[in-house]
């Protein structure tokens, strides 16, 4: 007889329309019977997921335990809003970490964006406490909103299929643990219900409400005016165009893979040789992303790899000319016979 699982997901007619959606996206995300750290800033998307996964901490066997970084951009509201999410897990027993970062001095001594900066910096503490603690998965509160805006501003900026696809619902963070996204298919209108009918307040973050930067343009200006003067369901429509270049990724990567399997003769750290004639009669995109793999797959940079140099790529293994050409990296890519010799310089 088989084992039963230990894990029995609450019937949707015995939860709150939130918490049987964030159920859903934890199966999605397959986060059950796993130690999750809850990433919370105290604004209502985080304080919600944090109130919904303490109503499926038992049903689910999660071990729940929070986290918070204090980014020290906005001086006593800052020390406040640590303070407050400290005593909402200490009122709900849930173990809760608070880190400190001065994003200022790290943005200036990097030379980055106060936005990239706070980013990379708050998924590294996530990172390192998820570690520490032994945590399988963080979890974040981006809601479908956040995706409506992720796509459309990677459509605004200039992107292809990946970007189309917005956020993932789960990745590596490193090590061993996860980033999930369990509430991706909520919107905000449902996150704000949940809240007033638990009578649970959060905390309001002014700097959400300056249109000097982009997503807050994006989130009061443009969206609104799209809903107004175009489509009222344009958000909808985003998340549904993410769902559909996910998809269409993941069938391409697949077959992208295969090909890189038939293709790669041998490599070493420096030099790559392929099988030409696999590559010759395949379509552009797959071509495209059969190297992006391949550039994955041997650890070399694709930073400084533009669509351009991409698609000069596909056009060089695809033909008979010119005898070479050279690469950012810097890398030569030469024919030999029915081969492609690639070779990283030192």
């Amino acid at each position: 007889m088989p084992l039963l699982s230990s894990v029995t997901p609450r019937s949707d007619n015995d939860l709150p329309k939130f918490v049987s959606q964030l159920q859903a996206g934890l199966l999605r995300c397959d986060a059950t019977r796993a130690s999750v750290l809850v990433a919370i800033s105290g604004g209502a998307d985080s304080v919600a997921l944090l109130r919904g996964l303490l109503q499926l901490r038992e049903p689910l066997s999660l071990t729940l335990r929070a986290a918070h970084l204090n980014h020290q951009l906005r001086g006593p509201d800052a020390d406040a809003d640590a303070a407050w999410v400290s005593a909402l897990c200490q009122r709900h027993e849930i173990p809760c970490d608070v880190g400190v970062a001065s994003i200022r001095d790290l943005a200036e001594q990097t030379r980055r964006g106060l936005e990239e900066t706070a980013r990379d910096a708050r998924y590294e503490f996530l990172r390192a406490t998820a570690t520490q603690h032994g945590c399988d998965v963080v979890a974040v509160a981006h809601t479908a909103d956040d995706q409506a805006e992720t796509v459309l501003h990677h459509i605004l900026r200039g992107t292809g299929l990946t970007g189309l696809r917005g956020m993932e619902w789960s990745r590596s963070l490193g090590d061993s643990t996860r980033l999930i996204r369990p509430m991706l298919s909520i919107w905000r209108t449902e996150v704000e219900r949940f809240l007033a009918d638990l009578g649970q307040d959060f905390r309001q973050d002014a700097t959400n409400q300056d249109v000097s930067l982009t997503r807050n343009r994006l989130r009061h200006d443009l969206l609104p005016r799209l809903e107004q003067d175009f489509n009222p369901r344009v958000r909808e429509h985003l998340c549904q165009l993410a769902e559909q270049a996910a998809d269409c990724e993941e069938a391409t990567r697949i077959a992208a893979d295969t090909l890189l399997d038939a293709a790669l003769l041998d490599h070493s750290e420096l030099v790559m040789r392929l099988r030409r004639d696999v590559l010759t009669q395949i379509a552009r995109p797959l071509a495209r992303e059969f190297f992006v793999r391949l550039w994955q797959r041997v650890e070399w940079s694709r930073q400084a790899m533009t669509f351009t140099h991409w698609d000069r790529l596909v056009d060089f293994a695809q033909s008979d000319q010119p005898a070479a050409i050279d690469l950012p990296g810097p890398i030569s890519v030469r024919r030999r016979a029915n081969m492609l010799v690639l070779q990283r310089g030192l």
